[in-house]
This record gives structure tokens, sequence and C-alpha cells, in this order.
């Protein structure tokens, strides 16, 4: 994308706002903020990450019936782990929203909002930002951020690999399942890390 329009992060905070609540709205701007904050220490176009930000929880306070009733309207893949819990389908529904209702066509913003919750293998530097920025923005309080924040500045891989191995021990000392996503991206970012 060589230029995105004003207009465009315009009607992203507005999608938001109309669909979330003051506080999800606030975390959405939070978010919006480290993410551009983010991109551009790591060579990401910052504007990109900003409308990333604005849509990624825009789907996130949807009855939860009604994400599988899109997923299926939408043809968005659903797992066993979303039909157990629906709410993780939240970014793909954000992103065809946005794809529908503001004419969003990058592939890589939808691709990040697509990916944000649990992560995937191969993402892309704004799949990586937006995914990091969602879990350290500045109301985050959870006993590692101090230390991933501090990460976020040099190493963007790893510090979003420290955010999956946390999450992963987390999950698991609550006898929780991690998404087979999640695990996966962890994965690639370790096989990546002597590169």
């Amino acid at each position: 994308m060589t230029s995105l329009p004003k207009e465009m992060l315009l009607r992203a905070a507005d999608l938001a706002r109309r669909n979330l609540s003051d506080a999800r709205y606030g975390h959405t701007l939070r978010v919006a903020e480290c993410a551009e904050h983010l991109a551009r220490l790591h060579g990401v176009d910052g504007k990109r990450a900003r409308l990333a930000a604005l849509i990624h929880d825009a789907a996130r306070e949807l009855p939860k019936d009604e994400y599988l009733e899109l997923a299926r309207e939408w043809d968005i893949p659903t797992e066993e782990p979303e039909r157990e819990n629906p709410k993780l389908l939240h970014g793909a529904v954000a992103a065809e929203m946005a794809r529908r209702e503001l004419g969003v066509t990058d592939r890589d913003v939808l691709k990040a909002v697509r990916e944000h919750t649990v992560g995937a293998a191969e993402m892309t530097g704004l799949s990586l930002v937006l995914f990091l920025a969602d879990k350290i923005e500045s109301a985050r309080d959870y006993p590692s951020v101090e230390r991933i924040r501090a990460l976020s500045g040099e190493n963007l891989r790893g510090a979003v690999a420290e955010t999956l191995r946390r999450s992963i021990t987390y999950n698991e000392e609550l006898g929780k399942p991690t998404h087979p996503e999640s695990r996966a991206a962890l994965r690639w970012l370790e096989e990546r890390q002597g590169r």
C-alpha cells in the first residue's frame, strides 16, 4: 500500500466505536498507539499498523452465537478450538467486517487482524506488531509485561515468542488447552531465532 487515506483510519475508528464498549474502545486506541510505535521501531508501515489495530477488536463484543453464524455465512474456516470458544473467531470476523464495510483490501492488514488473537506460523512484520501491541498496550498488567515491553524495542520476534511462551505456560498451569496456531507460531519463531 503506497498511501493510506486518513479517511480510512477515521472510518476504522468509527467502526470500532460503534461496535465496542467504552472500555474495549479505549483498549483499541491504546493498541493503535502501541502498534504505530512498534511499527516505526521495526521498519513496518505505521499507518497500516494503526489501521489493523483500529479494526482488530471491532467484532470482540458480538454475542457468542453470532460468531459461528457469521463464520458460516462468510466462509470463515472454523476448527475445534473455535467451535468450543467462538470468541476466538473475533479477529477473523473483524477482518471480514472491515473488508465488507470499509472496503479494506490490504491483505497484510486483514491477515494481521485475523492472526492477532492466537498468532500463526509465518506471521508478517505487521502481524507480529499487532499481535504484540495487543498484549503489551499501556493498560496491560501481568507479571512479565514489563520484561516483554523492554524486549519489544529490541527484538520484535523475540518479544512475540516470549508472549506466546507465557500464554502457553499460563494455559498449562490452568489445565486449559492452547490453540494449535499458538504452538505453531512459537515453533516458527524459535526456528528463526538463529537466522
